[in-house]
Formats: structure tokens, C-alpha cells, sequence
């Protein structure tokens, strides 16, 4: 069964976002979607609540995905059915959207270098586009290598 928990959006002075999970015992879960604003994480991914009423979590185990995050200067919403046709050859699936940005879940294993020349070639459709990985890199832009 699936429900929601809210986790901290880091650099947001406190502010967190739901997203949904599959409870897995006590304060572990099971992410069932990547969230757009919170980082560290991909769906697949299974994390340990260490705080509820913050929101902040730790990664026990990952799902074997990338999260890819990308936003632009105009609208994307018109260019969302032919970029999830371009991420979706690496594999891609939305899992959300606003305005202005969406997030993909992308496996691992489908190898960074297509999933980069996916993204890259589906920004190409965008006005001053800006991606990244939600759980590639820490806080300082360190990879954390849990691909390897």
C-alpha cells in the first residue's frame, strides 16, 4: 500500500515535499516516485525517516536509478510528450512536472553516457534549459558513487 510522508527540500529554511512511498516496517520506505525539489534520492530508493517532524531521511539502500531534473526559462509543458520520447529510449519515465521543470526516473544501468546524450538532446528543445542529477551528487558535488 502506498501513502505519503513529507521530506525536507534542503535549502528551503525548513520546507518539505510529500512524496509517495511504500512502507517497508517502521520508518523505512520504499520511494515510488523521484521527487522534484528533494534531492538525494530516485524512486526505487529505500530510505529511514530520522526525524518526522523535519522531514529528514537517510538512504539505506538504492534502487539501481538516476533522478533527472529538468527545468527551463519558458514553459516546457508542450515539449513534454516528445522529451519523454527521447528519455524514454534510455528508459525514462516522468514522474513529474510543473511549469517550468519536471523529473524523470532513468535506470542506472542504462549507462550514463546515453542517458547524458538523451538529456542533452532533449534539452535542445528547450529556451535556456538547465538539468541535473537528484542523486548523483552530495551537498558539496561530490559523487557518491552508488552506482559502482
Amino acid at each position: 500500500m502506498s501513502n505519503h510522508i513529507n521530506l525536507i527540500v534542503e535549502g528551503s529554511e525548513g520546507g518539505t515535499q510529500p512524496v509517495e512511498v511504500e512502507l517497508i516496517s517502521p520508518s523505512v520506505y520504499r520511494i515510488l516516485f523521484s521527487p522534484g525539489f528533494v534531492e538525494d534520492i530516485a524512486a526505487g530508493d529505500v530510505i529511514r525517516v530520522t526525524d518526522e517532524e523535519t522531514g529528514e531521511f537517510e538512504v539505506i539502500e538504492y534502487g539501481g536509478n538516476v533522478s533527472v531534473k529538468i527545468s527551463a526559462a519558458s514553459s516546457i509543458i508542450e515539449k513534454l510528450p516528445e522529451i519523454d520520447g527521447i528519455l524514454s529510449e534510455v528508459g525514462g519515465r516522468r514522474d513529474g512536472n510543473l511549469e517550468h521543470v519536471a523529473v524523470w526516473t532513468i535506470p542506472a544501468n542504462s549507462g550514463y553516457k546515453a542517458i547524458e546524450a538523451s538529456i542533452t538532446k532533449a534539452c535542445e528543445l528547450l529556451n535556456e534549459p538547465v538539468w541535473w542529477y537528484g542523486n548523483v551528487y552530495d551537498s558539496e558535488n561530490k559523487p557518491v558513487n552508488w552506482w559502482l
